[in-house]
């Protein structure tokens, strides 16, 4: 996504890094109870996620079922780094009188769905050079072509927070110099990997 203004051209491909780690099925953490997070009131959103409903009606099993059901045996974080502190500076710099507040700079509605994106069109590029895997994404709002529904993490009872640390991803809960947007592909073979 660019953004023009004046001679500045935001262009959140550069100030993102697409990574991918191969894990062991012992560090995804399947915590049921993650589930009742999405429900709590948070600023902003007092009756809690307001996506609650939509990833309820994905009716994702979870992640014990998903395996239980399936033969995968190889397991990948695909995950998105942004640079969180330079793209707020580039953002005021930008435009000091609309992004004039730190809520309004870091507020989710001007960045995460340019990074899903980037990170959708990299999922689909490597289906193309690998055979069928299944997706867990990061958050709702990912669509593919090859997967009828994709479940986010937490709606599969994975505690992503948990399953980064252990497998030494470093994340900030509450960003601010960097955020982190987490996949998890399930796949029978080994993938390999072009970025």
């Amino acid at each position: 996504m660019n953004n023009i203004k004046g001679n500045i051209i935001m262009n959140l491909n550069e100030l993102s890094k697409l990574k991918y780690k191969e894990i062991k099925k012992e560090t995804i953490i399947n915590y049921p109870k993650i589930k009742d997070f999405c429900s709590y009131p948070y600023p902003n959103h007092k009756k809690g996620c307001p996506n609650i409903l939509k990833c309820k009606s994905l009716n994702i099993p979870n992640f014990k079922k998903i395996l239980k059901t399936n033969n995968y045996t190889f397991f990948y974080l695909v995950y998105l780094e942004f640079n969180f502190i330079k793209y707020k500076e580039i953002r005021k710099f930008e435009n000091p009188s609309f992004f004039n507040t730190k809520e309004r700079l870091k507020c989710v509605l001007y960045w995460q769905g340019s990074l899903k994106k980037i990170i959708k069109n990299y999922l689909e590029l490597l289906r193309l050079n690998n055979h069928l895997f299944y997706v867990l994404g990061c958050g709702s709002g990912i669509k593919l072509s090859f997967q009828d529904k994709v479940g986010s993490m937490e709606n599969a009872c994975i505690n992503v927070f948990s399953t980064l640390k252990l497998n030494n991803i470093t994340f900030e809960v509450k960003p601010i110099n960097k955020v982190i947007l987490c996949n998890l592909l399930l796949s029978k073979r080994k993938l390999i990997f072009n970025f």
